[in-house]
């Protein structure tokens, strides 16, 4: 709501109302209506493409099921066709034929549109509204939503009011708000900051000025009216519509789109991002995307695939869709824990009863889930992380019960040993401290350099929330025969050519001694000699196959290619000492150089066996708490790159 108070302060009183639609209104509710439930929407699939480190290729594929449509929707978008080109004076054509439906199919922020173009499942691109044309419609219904909202409360019908004034008598103020709307939504830019413009000195409030005071006076009088309006409006404000026509003869579509990725723009010091290159080389390349999905879509589908010569090694995708039932199930367990759980026979005590059990049947069926998700994904939830948490849930699901006096038994869950008030608030302790409102999928099998993850809402649970905030990370791992491997036997190669050639510069196997250190100081054809330092490592060097400098692979071979190159800088420094006439003594010493460096480096490369399959630890990679037995204060890897749909999520 704050943006549209800006907007009232700022946009001229326009002097006679704008052009909104009165049946553009309801089809630019209905078209809001359908993007907030997509309940059309069978299924999301992203293909995240990721061979360039800093970027990749997002396309998504929707199934689209024109069925699940409801009657209100169906109308509203096939009277959507009647109205297109009406604004510029244009009569509305039918045509023979099926009816076409304007569907949207998505919702994109602002903050980062691109042109979008749509495609079907033959390839051929469908029609597109426009963002002005689909702000239109969203004005006009947000008007008369909001004049409908206001309209409903008692003093509208009274003339005292200013109410009433703002309704049926002054025109001014209702102008001002429906211009601010219109501005709002079809304007591309917004103000980073809000601004005022200063009064003049010596100058009293006219009646501009009090037009607009009446207009943001009625959105502050009646904000408790206006709460899920203010939400309702922020979606409209925030995201652009995807609206697209598709055939209504035709039931089931797939479409597919493109849309750009952004990357995090929070890039570490120069020191610590060469840090992390190097560590790459062993660890591998971590990075991490986040999304946001609405909340009533039934499934999501990520693929993510990479170049031949990087593997994909380790990939998990968790959202936050029990999140809400986590944060409420936790502030109940509290409030339940300081209140005195005593089983009586009144009203109060059957009250405390009924909300011990529902409290407990939730904490047990949402440890349920995630006991099922780790054992489907091959990770640990032992008792020992969440103690308390599974003995509330024995004590909801069990059954157990209470013998009294008599032999009679008591099945109140206020009777039961564990059901103390010290047990409820640490079992809240526990579900927010080890994250158990994120759920977790874990891929197991990775075939032709490609990985998928499926996450499905859980049946018979709707939606919590507006969106559905959704994290996943994966580790790539070098794979072809340049690695490390290579890199070290081109290393011991170099040592051998240097080693062979001080072996028959001296005629010993051991360049030392005095005999070794007055032949090092007299090379008779030292020019010979210098250019096989030089051509041969470079030679070898070429031979290496050695990826693009902006690929993933090249990021994970950066520590291999530098020892690489310190390999050719030890025989230039022994051909420049030779070159130099130096001493025996200092030759001695860069011919010792020349080959201890590559040697030193092929043991280096040995000890990473960075090429083998090692596989990262989960809990290092943002899993999570509630997956295994660790200590929950353990700092996470910092991802190498970090990808989002949005620019920074909102």
């Amino acid at each position: 709501m704050a943006s549209l108070r800006h907007a009232i302060e700022t946009v001229p009183i326009p002097g006679a109302p704008p052009r909104l639609s009165h049946n553009g209104a309801a089809v630019g509710l209905a078209l809001l209506d359908t993007a907030l439930r997509l309940n059309h929407v069978r299924r999301l699939t992203e293909r995240l493409t990721v061979v360039e480190h800093g970027t990749a290729r997002r396309t998504t594929d929707v199934d689209i099921s024109l069925k699940l449509l409801d009657e209100g929707q169906r109308q509203a978008t096939a009277n959507l066709q009647h109205l297109i080109g009406r604004e510029h004076g244009e009569r509305a054509v039918s045509r023979p034929g099926g009816t076409t439906l304007w569907v949207p199919i998505a919702r994109l922020p602002r903050s980062g549109v691109s042109p979008v173009d749509v495609y079907d499942g033959a390839g051929d691109k469908l029609p597109r509204l426009t963002q002005h044309e689909t702000s239109r419609l969203l004005a006009s219904g947000l008007y008369r939503l909001l004049r409908g909202i206001l309209a409903s409360d008692e003093n509208a019908n009274s003339p005292k009011q200013d109410l009433s004034a703002f309704l049926f008598r002054l025109h001014e103020p209702r102008w001002l708000i429906q211009r601010a709307l219109l501005t709002l939504l079809t304007e591309r830019d917004h103000p980073a900051e809000q601004f005022t413009h200063p009064p003049a000195e010596g100058m009293v409030a006219g009646h501009g000025r009090q037009c607009r005071d009446m207009a943001l006076g009625i959105l502050d009088g009646y904000g408790h009216l206006l709460r899920d309006y203010a939400r309702l409006l922020d979606v409209a404000v925030r995201d652009y519509l995807l609206v697209i026509a598709l055939d209504d003869a035709v039931d089931e579509h797939r479409l597919n789109y493109e849309t750009p990725l952004y990357v995090s723009a929070d890039r570490p010091r120069r020191f610590a991002e060469h840090w992390r290159r190097v560590r790459a080389s062993h660890s591998g390349y971590f990075a991490r995307y986040d999304t946001v999905i609405p909340a009533t879509l039934r499934s999501y589908h990520l693929v993510v695939q990479t170049a031949p010569e990087v593997d994909l090694t380790r990939m998990y995708l968790t959202t936050d869709a029990d999140g809400p039932l986590a944060r409420g199930l936790a502030a109940d367990l509290r409030s339940l824990g300081r209140r005195p759980l005593t089983a009586t026979k009144t009203a109060a005590g059957k009250i405390l009863e009924l909300q011990t059990q529902t409290v407990l049947r939730k904490l047990a069926d949402l440890l349920r889930r995630r006991k099922w998700e780790a054992s489907r994904s091959g990770v640990e939830l032992p008792e020992s992380a969440l103690p308390v948490t599974h003995r509330l849930a024995a004590a909801a699901t069990t059954g157990e019960a209470v013998r009294l006096a008599g032999n009679d038994v008591d099945n109140a869950l206020l009777r039961h040993p564990e059901v103390t008030g010290e047990n409820l608030r640490a079992a809240a302790d526990e579900v927010s401290r080890r994250e158990l409102g994120q759920d977790l999928v874990v891929v197991g099998n990775f075939t032709d350099n490609q990985a998928q993850a499926y996450w499905r809402r859980s049946a018979g649970e709707g939606g919590y929330g507006e969106q559905v905030r959704i994290r996943a990370g994966l580790v790539l791992k070098d794979s072809g025969e340049a690695g490390p491997r290579s890199v070290m036997f081109y290393a011991l190669a170099v040592a051998a050519t240097v080693w062979v050639l001080g072996w028959l510069l001296v005629g010993s196997p051991l360049p030392y001694g005095r005999a070794a250190t007055e032949a090092l100081g007299k090379v008779g054809d030292g020019q010979s000699v210098i250019t096989m330092l030089l051509l041969v490592p470079g030679f070898l060097y070429t031979r290496l196959t050695l990826p693009p400098r902006r690929s993933v692979a090249a990021y994970l071979r950066t520590l291999p290619r530098t020892l690489g190159q310190l390999c050719i800088v030890s025989p230039a420094g022994l051909a420049a000492a030779i070159a130099a006439q130096s001493s025996g003594e200092v030759v001695q010493v860069f011919l010792t150089i020349a080959v201890a460096l590559p040697v030193l480096t092929a043991l280096i490369l040995f000890s990473l066996r960075s090429w083998r399959d090692e596989r990262m630890p989960l809990s290092r990679i943002g899993v999570p708490k509630w997956a295994g037995n660790g200590p929950v204060a353990k700092t996470p890897l910092p991802p190498n790159v970090r990808f989002d749909s949005a620019g920074g999520l909102r």
